[in-house]
């Protein structure tokens, strides 16, 4: 990094991907042993949660509020 510290993983700089019924999609991956950054998030723009790639990194899952 400029300031001499090295990368690691696990930051709050994510990838975020969008979804379709959220609340389905973390039933599978807690099912499969994933790790849950947080419980999933509803307000006014939608749903989210973290989880970890298997490096540590934080991948985001974002559902839209419905209009």
């Amino acid at each position: 990094m400029p300031d001499g510290r090295r990368q690691e993983p696990g930051g709050w700089n994510r990838v975020v991907l969008q979804v379709s019924d959220l609340p389905a999609r973390i039933a599978v991956l807690k099912k499969a042993g994933l790790h849950l950054r947080n419980e999933m998030e509803v307000g006014p723009g939608g749903k989210q949660v973290q989880l970890e790639d298997p490096d540590g990194n934080p991948v985001e899952l974002f559902e839209p509020a419905r209009r």
